[in-house]
């Protein structure tokens, strides 16, 4: 399944990163987006199969997203903690984490400070948590050449949102340690 991946890039990425800006429907057009691509951006040729993230899940676009949503807020848990009105309790569940907005409330994460991120994300936007959740994502590759596989996945306005955000004070192992949460978060394990 890697292999799909890497030697077809256009199966994995979202098709805001393609000249037609639309899904790939048939075999012709899959390889004019390869060929599109892989000349695009080099990067993806100097991806080996080996060198593919474990981090990186094989998962649908949907559920990448969620992933990137759970981890941003896992980021900011302490402050979604304190959100206790029915209603914007219920907002941000729809926005952010649904289902799972009291799991995060109740995570070990959120006694510690939230992480210093500049510009500060607006917690109740899909788009902001979404952006910052994929550059947490990314600093967890702590390879460039694999963290532009994470924001492959995504729509290209998410990636060029995310490249603005600045997090201060997180190495690539606590990253690594975020996404692992969120992951367990999403798979229904405790943390």
């Amino acid at each position: 399944m890697k292999r799909a991946y890497t030697c077809a890039p256009a199966n994995w990425a979202h098709h805001s990163w393609l000249d037609a800006r639309q899904p790939i429907r048939h075999e012709r057009a899959a390889r004019a987006a390869h060929a599109l691509l892989f000349s695009r951006y080099p990067q993806l040729v100097q991806v080996a199969l080996a060198d593919v993230p474990p981090v990186l899940p094989l998962w649908p676009r949907p559920a990448c997203a969620r992933l990137c949503r759970i981890v941003a807020a896992l980021a900011f848990a302490r402050s979604l903690r304190r959100v206790v009105a029915a209603r914007a309790r219920a907002a941000l569940a729809v926005s952010v984490a649904p289902g799972l907005l009291a799991a995060i409330q109740r995570h070990p994460r959120a006694d510690a400070a939230d992480l210093e991120v500049e510009p500060p994300p607006t917690l109740s936007s899909r788009h902001d948590m979404t952006a910052l959740g994929l550059a947490l994502a990314m600093q967890a590759a702590a390879d460039s050449r694999n963290a532009f596989w994470w924001s492959l996945r995504l729509p290209r306005e998410i990636s060029e949102a995310a490249t603005h955000y600045r997090v201060h004070g997180l190495s690539a192992l606590d990253a690594r340690e975020l996404v692992a949460d969120a992951r367990r978060l999403m798979e229904g394990h405790s943390c």
